[in-house]
């Protein structure tokens, strides 16, 4: 687990980038007309109807995962689970390529005395909706919208296409190994094979530790199959947060006085599940510098330069800041209720 020493340089990573992308965004424009838009001329009404959806986003993923969390082990609080699955906020958002959440949901789940076979498999899982659902809205996005994304952005669609190609194989190849067993042998293989060359031999020491992580892969996999009504609930939880969340964009445009038609609701939603599913693996926090190009580079035609910069710094400060602080606030509850339990017990 990361220590307090760790996640303290993390956070300063996170401020330091922020400083950074806050310079070079602001030399983009007018900085006078982009304060002159954020003071005078959004209308925050809309701004907390944004703040209100990405509420909704945090408490619908942290149901999915307490309903999966439950299922698994019945003597976790209710309350205790949405902490621990809300934690995942902060930590994902502080680390490179968002993988901070995960380890302190398995150590929080260790703490409640889940067994860690039990807490891999609920987070595999988890995890594992949350990209399929994450896919099914880029796939929408580039079956309905992929003429008008390329008109729009040219020759840039294909960085697009790819770093969604990525995304998908990585979708595809967790399935492949948690649903057939020759997949997993295969790797293991090929990983004991790489091991034999002599600059990659160090390799043989990781072997166990990946058959442990294909045989709980598998594992979780087959609990999917012997449970998919819960996995379909989790799914469609997530399914409606993720659009909550895609459809902040739309009313960011109108707090800064872009009245789009209601039917291009969909359209927003589908790009900008496009520009998240892409930047994902960046290994910045909270892909930090792509997540900013991306939707400025979507977005375009509907800005002029000093409205784009405003509702790019607005859609941030929502989706990715404030989320870290509302996750830091979930972390901070957890450590505080388990600590008076620890007095309480002794």
């Amino acid at each position: 687990m990361y220590s307090k020493r760790t996640t303290t340089k993390y956070i300063i990573l996170v401020i330091a980038i922020l400083i950074l992308l806050l310079t070079l965004i602001l030399s983009l424009g007018n900085i006078k007309e982009i304060g002159n838009v954020l003071i005078h001329q959004t209308n925050y009404l809309y701004i907390l109807a944004c703040i209100g959806l990405a509420l909704v986003y945090c408490i619908g993923f942290q149901i999915s995962l307490t309903i999966l969390i439950k299922r698994k082990y019945k003597d976790i609080g209710c309350f205790d689970s949405m902490l621990i699955s809300g934690s995942e906020f902060f930590f994902n958002g502080i680390t490179p390529f968002s993988t901070g959440g995960q380890p302190f949901q398995a150590y929080a789940l260790k703490r409640k005395n889940m067994k860690l076979s039990d807490s891999t498999s609920v987070l595999l899982i988890n995890f594992l909706c949350y990209q399929i659902v994450m896919n099914i809205f880029s796939i929408l996005a580039l079956v309905f919208y992929y003429k008008t994304l390329k008109e729009q952005i040219n020759n840039f669609i294909w960085f697009l296409i790819l770093g969604f190609t990525i995304n998908l194989f990585v979708v595809v190849f967790i399935i492949l190994v948690g649903a057939t067993k020759f997949v997993g042998k295969l790797l293991i293989k090929l990983i004991y094979l790489l091991s034999k060359i002599k600059f990659l031999h160090k390799l043989t020491n990781k072997v166990p530790a990946f058959e442990q992580y294909v045989y709980e892969m598998q594992t979780a996999f087959k609990e999917m199959k012997n449970d998919i009504g819960t996995i379909l609930i989790v799914m469609l939880i997530k399914s409606i947060s993720l659009a909550c969340y895609y459809a902040i964009p739309f009313f960011i445009f109108y707090a800064v006085g872009i009245k789009l038609p209601i039917d291009q609701l969909f359209y927003i939603i589908s790009m900008t599940s496009f520009a998240l599913t892409i930047c994902v693996w960046l290994p910045t926090p909270g892909a930090s510098g792509g997540a900013e190009l991306a939707f400025t580079t979507l977005f375009a035609g509907l800005f002029t330069k000093d409205l784009a910069v405003s509702g790019m710094l607005m859609w941030r400060l929502i989706t990715y800041y404030l989320l870290i602080i509302y996750g830091f606030t979930m972390y901070v509850m957890f450590e505080r209720r388990n600590r008076n339990e620890d007095r309480i017990i002794h």
